[in-house]
């Protein structure tokens, strides 16, 4: 199983163990990451301090190394079954600029690759 590492009510490591008896500080890793705080059996994700320029700056870069990966899918001599599934993905992609939680997007904003 997955468990964190909680040292002073924070999340600073993520480990696999057999049993969360090792040490004191290992809780099971349900929910969270590194930098997440752990206070009272609640997970609490920090806050992102980044001004919207900076979120969607980094939300462009993500979109765009997602539609280079998948620009295989639309090549003219490439044979794929769900290469309209593929086309909607990529859209999807391209209007994520315009979703009502731009720039400070949760990851079920994203859309779903086929």
């Amino acid at each position: 199983m997955k468990a964190h590492v909680i040292e002073n009510n924070q999340i600073v490591n993520t480990i696999e163990v057999d049993s969360l008896d090792h040490a004191a500080s290992l809780v099971e890793a349900t929910e969270g990451s590194i930098g997440w705080s752990y206070v009272d059996g609640s997970f609490t994700a920090p806050e992102d301090e980044r001004s919207d320029e900076e979120k969607a700056e980094t939300n462009r870069l993500s979109r765009n190394d997602l539609l280079t990966a998948s620009d295989y899918t639309q090549m003219p001599d490439y044979s794929l079954s769900n290469k309209s599934a593929w086309a909607t993905y990529r859209q999807a992609l391209r209007d994520l600029p315009s979703h009502s939680n731009w720039p400070s997007l949760e990851d079920d904003d994203w859309p779903t690759k086929p």
